[in-house]
């Protein structure tokens, strides 16, 4: 008997209880969340899993690349690089370490292809993952380091 009386009390306790946790959960859950600020945020931001935390900025930097390169200007492209760069070609990999080796070779960096690729790039069908932002077939690769947005990659 004595059994009985304790297993009931034991479960009056317990029922008692998750009555008063259900209850404190309907609570926080009729509170505003922040969770749809944040998936606002991500959906303003479809570079976010690239790490590239500014969408404007994005667009800024990506609006130069491609006038820059229209116009040749070797020394401005430059600047939109991050070193080192890696440019791929025929199964072959150079790193170029810094701008003045950039500039002496962007020729050889950006050739034709890669700036046609380039050129016809509409930023709203830019594939993004979390290896970076692609352009065209994966001719230019960009990404963002530290607070600088660049091109990391060329494979031509």
């Amino acid at each position: 008997m004595k059994k009985s009386v304790f297993l009931l009390s034991f479960i009056i306790a317990i029922t008692a209880l998750s009555g008063q946790a259900m209850a404190a959960s309907n609570t926080a859950a009729s509170k505003p969340s922040p969770a749809p600020a944040a998936a606002a945020v991500k959906q303003n931001n479809p570079y976010e899993v690239a790490g590239i935390d500014n969408a404007a900025a994005f667009s800024k930097y990506f609006s130069k690349l491609q006038k820059e390169v229209k116009a040749n200007k070797k020394e401005a492209v430059a600047d939109l690089v991050s070193y080192p760069l890696r440019v791929n070609s025929g199964g072959k990999s150079i790193e170029i370490k810094n701008k003045k080796q950039f500039v002496a070779k962007y020729n050889q960096i950006f050739t034709d292809k890669v700036k046609k690729k380039l050129l016809a790039q509409k930023e709203d069908e830019l594939f993004v993952n979390w290896k970076g932002v692609m352009v065209g077939d994966g001719e230019v690769w960009i990404g963002q380091f530290g607070k600088k947005i660049g091109v990391f990659a060329i494979n031509k």
